[in-house]
């Protein structure tokens, strides 16, 4: 039997409005993608909002691209790396936007592909266990092992490394070490002083040395920090900053406060003084719980106001307030003098100046 000829149009008519109608719909939602990643850059160039953004981009991109596209992955990654949250429940998501990536790279592109580094880079860093953080660096050496591209391979052993050193210095410092020296065995080979993975290996080994107490080796290593921003550019940069500041802890430690007091002028130059708020000291020492104290459990907290002279020393540290005792005062002004900050500056030159501190002492119950 033939089917009516009005009928039949009418339904092929019906199937073009249809497949019409889900060609925009799939046009519209890649352009409402489109927007929402180019938000996402632009978040990126502008450090605000990336988080809030990049959700957007995975959300909508997955829904354009599929559950088992490269281009979800890239998403994931994006996402999971903008995340600015740093408890249980940002780390659990962290963890599984890369795992998602993982899964597809792998069953795209295979378990040993290159593509899957990036995603066992960030499981890693985000694992629950130290075990698991090792099983997956694991996997990216021997990933880059099989590309006979050393600098890579290095730069993946710094990875390693670092996040081992991190996140699980206790249970892999052996591990971790090793990954360091191999790496940079080959940077110091075969790179500049000033390139950035041989300033990320210095800083790195600047904090075995320190853990092991070999002061003069992490002092070596920090002052080639120094004296590479120093040589290279012509403005202040955040790793000097913090290079110059872990100098100083490590002259008073070895007893060398005129060499950390160059490091406290050169911080001060760096960072204006503001009378508005407490100075950060650069150097610290704790202040000892009076053994007098500890059979009644009792809190204390003493707030002092000091000079910090021209060289940063902490000079005629005074008591303004109290609360648990004399015992508290006194061990508060015995550690502040051994403090160091850096010292105000105006027009061009180091002045004494004062600023005020508290220090609490509590009881661990």
């Amino acid at each position: 039997m033939k089917l009516n000829k009005r009928v039949l149009l009418m339904g092929l008519s019906l199937s073009v409005l249809s497949t019409m109608s889900f060609a925009e719909q799939a046009s519209n939602a890649q352009a409402v993608f489109n927007d929402a990643y180019q938000n996402y850059l632009n978040a990126v160039k502008t450090k605000e909002n990336m988080q809030q953004a990049a959700e957007q981009a995975y959300t909508l991109g997955k829904a354009v691209y599929g559950d088992n596209s490269d281009n979800t992955a890239n998403l994931a990654i994006n996402y999971a790396k903008s995340i600015n949250g740093y408890g249980k429940k940002w780390i659990e998501k962290r963890f599984s936007l890369y795992q998602q990536a993982y899964t597809i790279s792998v069953n795209n592109h295979g378990n040993k592909s290159l593509e899957t580094v990036d995603s066992l880079i960030g499981m890693a860093n985000f694992a629950p266990s130290a075990q698991k953080a090792d099983y997956y660096l694991d996997q990216v050496i021997a990933i880059a092992n099989t590309e006979n591209k050393p600098k890579f391979l290095a730069d993946m052993k710094l990875e390693a490394a670092t996040i081992l050193a991190n996140k699980f210095s206790y249970e892999k410092y052996r591990e971790a070490k090793n990954y360091l020296e191999e790496a940079d065995e080959y940077y110091q080979a075969n790179l500049p002083k000033n390139s950035v993975e041989q300033i990320k290996a210095d800083f790195l080994m600047a904090s075995f040395a320190e853990g092991r107490k070999r002061y003069d080796q992490a002092i070596e290593r920090l002052n080639r920090v120094v004296k590479v921003f120093d040589e290279n550019l012509s403005y202040d940069h955040s790793a000097e900053l913090t290079a110059h500041s872990r100098l100083i802890g490590l002259y008073e430690k070895k007893g060398k406060s005129d060499e950390a007091t160059k490091h406290c002028i050169a911080i001060a130059k760096m960072v204006p003084w503001k009378e508005s708020q407490e100075q950060t000291p650069l150097y610290r020492v704790n202040p000892k719980y009076p053994k007098n104290k500890a059979r009644f459990s009792k809190d204390g907290s003493v707030v002092m106001e000091f000079q910090v002279d021209e060289s940063g020393f902490v000079k005629n540290p005074q008591v303004i307030s109290s609360e648990g005792g004399v015992a508290f005062e006194k061990s508060a002004v015995e550690a502040l003098a051994q403090w160091r900050y850096a010292p105000k500056f105006e027009h061009g030159k180091a002045v004494a100046a004062t600023s005020k501190v508290q220090l609490d002492f509590k009881v661990n119950r």
